[in-house]
């Protein structure tokens, strides 16, 4: 009888529920890890792979997922080590980014600032968790959503 290991594996990639699964995990772990520049492949490879709109859900979620550690790691373990000049400079903003921080963190999103540095930095103002994942969430989606376009047309 021939066995072949490898033969499965054709078949699990056929489950477009599983991709998105895989997709949203790794999507996830590289944000948490803070390695810049993989989201937008990441989602131009899986709308390729996926329907569009299961792609960009999959993606955003996955990015989601992936900065609530880095803003909750950040706020414990930053917001008592930061140095005496950057927490002066910070002062500034505390009490403009507490009554709009989720606006703040939605234009600099939108503008493409780094992820894991606003990630950080959000989480050294007072700003509610909540806020920053919604900000976060709806901030993202437009670059997401056309690279995963980008990747479905390509595979068209």
């Amino acid at each position: 009888m021939d066995v072949n290991p490898l033969g499965m594996v054709p078949m699990l990639f056929e489950n477009e529920a599983l991709i998105a699964l895989l997709v949203f995990a790794g999507t996830a772990v590289v944000v948490a890890l803070w390695m810049p520049g993989f989201l937008l492949p990441i989602a131009a490879s899986s709308g390729a792979m996926l329907s569009l709109w299961l792609a960009a859900a999959a993606v955003a979620c996955g990015a989601l997922v992936g900065s609530m550690p880095v803003f909750a790691m950040s706020r414990y373990f930053l917001s008592d080590h930061v140095p005496f000049r950057i927490a002066r400079f910070l002062k500034r903003f505390e009490a403009r980014f507490g009554a709009h921080g989720a606006w703040f963190v939605l234009v600099l999103r939108l503008g493409g600032a780094p992820h894991a540095l606003v990630s950080a930095s959000s989480a050294l103002m007072p700003i509610r968790a909540s806020s920053f994942a919604m900000a976060t969430l709806v901030g993202m989606s437009p670059a997401i959503i056309l690279a995963a376009a980008t990747g479905a047309a390509i595979a068209g």
